[in-house]
């Protein structure tokens, strides 16, 4: 245990001097911010600069959360695959793991610390986001009422640690940074091809983070994430122990 408080006492040091939080903080905040005022005034300023061009439907409370959600699925996640894609990388080349390994540091405490880290900068840019587009989602509609906002939201951050396990499965397996982010991207897109076969659909953690708005807007209920979050959530701690497996037999 002593172990694992120390390598995760070092990995948030590490993150913190290479700037990799910050950087994601950064990514995240820029989206949360900017969701709502995309949507309120994009269409005044394309209409500015094309007159002639037809006017769009006046912009609601809706179409920020729908921004949001784009640009984190999206681009957001992506980015967080991108900065942690070399997290055993690094450690890899310089060779800082043999030493450590011999001198008692558990393998698991390795990929633990590791996880815990990631896990939890995501967590804290992720909602520090959500909480962004949230409150100039309400400044900027005063009167919009939407439901199951939190949730949405929610079921998109379960979906984050599902990709955090798939990328530690490709940090331990592969040594170089883009191969373990182009295996996460492949797993990715299979969960994605999987998402639209039917009758597997419907148990698809690819509802997490494509199916957020119709629940905002009560196209779908509650009901239809349970059994995708479920599925997230015992194939991230899967993930995360095959992870630990395949390190423990790894040589490094």
């Amino acid at each position: 245990m002593s172990g694992y408080i120390a390598f995760v006492k070092k990995e948030f040091t590490e993150n913190m001097k290479n700037y990799r939080f910050l950087i994601m903080f950064a990514v995240f905040l820029i989206f949360g911010i900017t969701s709502a005022f995309l949507a309120k005034f994009t269409p005044e300023i394309l209409s500015a600069l094309a007159a002639d061009m037809e006017m769009s439907p006046e912009p609601v409370a809706l179409d920020a959360w729908k921004q949001f959600y784009k640009n984190i699925s999206g681009v957001g996640f992506s980015a967080f695959i991108i900065l942690y894609g070399s997290c055993l990388s690094g450690e890899y080349s310089k060779g800082t793991l043999v030493l450590m390994v011999t001198k008692g540091l558990s393998r698991k405490a390795v990929i633990l610390a590791k996880y815990t880290i990631a896990a939890i900068l995501m967590t804290i840019s992720y909602w520090v986001s959500y909480a962004a587009t949230y409150g100039y989602t309400a400044f900027l509609w005063q009167d919009a009422s939407l439901p199951n906002v939190a949730l949405a939201a929610l079921a998109l951050w379960i979906a984050g640690f599902l990709y955090l396990s798939i990328l530690m499965i490709g940090c331990v397996i592969f040594r170089q940074t883009f191969t373990s982010i182009l295996f996460t991207g492949g797993i990715v897109a299979v969960i994605s091809l999987l998402g639209i076969i039917e009758p597997i659909a419907k148990f698809s953690p690819f509802i997490l983070t494509t199916k957020n708005i119709d629940l905002i807007s009560g196209e779908i209920t509650l009901s239809d994430f349970m059994i995708p979050a479920v599925v997230s959530i015992v194939i991230s701690i899967l993930g995360l122990l095959l992870a630990i497996r395949l390190f423990n037999k790894k040589q490094l």
